[in-house]
């Protein structure tokens, strides 16, 4: 339903995190089906250096959610544009193409990652994986889900188990090159873990943790809008996420991210801290 003609939700039954599941993925499954098929060719602009680009579909994707999240009454920051005034209350936090550089030049492994965040604690999050038909969600203290994307017979599919602990040797890291680069003890560490892996989408790499199928996840740095849903889904299956320095995240600041299994976590804030 278009912002244009939906009522507001101003009740607090109505506007409590899990009642707003439903309009939030019915905004991200627009926002998906706009992406996969945008009819037009792409017109690509860079930012910050050639590999940090944007599309008018980032643009066009991002526009269509806030005016879907509307009637919620929340404003909404977004990477492409939306700003908000203050992160008192509720804020919707949105990446509407995470992975861009994946969407135009591979055509996978990107993904829309939407967050409800309340006085700076996310107690919504989706991410979804168009491509792959793939969806996970969060509602604070309610657990996390995944399912199918476009599966509308149900709200977030089945519910994810609680990660299996494991140290840094019996899973994969997650990390980029500038990570290795500029945390001196990560080589040793991957070398001592069951391998490397890189996505280039922080929310989609979030979900592997939550999903058990990495055991740990180093970014030196990552905005707001890139670890909101994915912070809250890994935490919600039980997996730890913290600064590089142990201390909490506050999803309000950009900065460092380790997320794991509680073993690997600890593990990994350990050695890259002291070596």
């Amino acid at each position: 339903m278009s912002s244009q003609h939906a009522a507001p939700i101003h009740d607090a039954d109505a506007s409590a995190p899990d009642r707003l599941l439903a309009p939030a993925l019915e905004a991200v499954r627009a926002g998906a089906l706009l992406a996969l098929d945008p009819g037009e060719e792409l017109r690509i602009d860079t930012k910050r250096d050639r590999n940090d680009v944007v599309t008018q579909i980032d643009r066009g994707v991002e526009a269509l959610i806030a005016e879907r999240l509307a009637p919620t009454g929340y404003p909404l920051l977004g990477e492409e544009g939306h700003t908000v005034d203050s992160w008192r209350g509720r804020v919707w936090v949105l990446d509407p193409i995470d992975g861009t550089l994946n969407y135009v030049a591979v055509h996978r492994h990107w993904a829309i990652s939407l967050a409800l965040v309340e006085d700076g604690t996310p107690v919504l999050g989706i991410v979804a994986d168009p491509v792959d038909d793939r969806l996970y969600t969060a509602v604070a203290g309610r657990g996390a889900r995944t399912g199918r994307l476009f599966d509308e017979s149900g709200v977030g599919g089945r519910p994810l188990p609680l990660i299996q602990d494991a140290t840094v040797a019996d899973g994969v890291v997650i990390a980029h090159v500038h990570a290795l680069a500029c945390l001196g003890h990560l080589p040793e560490i991957v070398r001592s873990s069951r391998g490397l892996r890189c996505y280039g989408a922080a929310a989609l790499e979030l979900v592997e943790v939550a999903a058990g199928r990495a055991g740990s996840l180093v970014h030196p740095r990552l905005q707001p809008w890139d670890v909101a849903a994915g912070a809250l889904i890994c935490r919600e299956t039980g997996a730890a996420v913290t600064r590089l320095d142990g201390t909490r995240v506050d999803v309000r600041e950009p900065g460092s991210l380790v997320a794991g299994t509680p073993s690997a976590h600890a593990e990994m804030i350990e050695r890259l801290v002291r070596g």
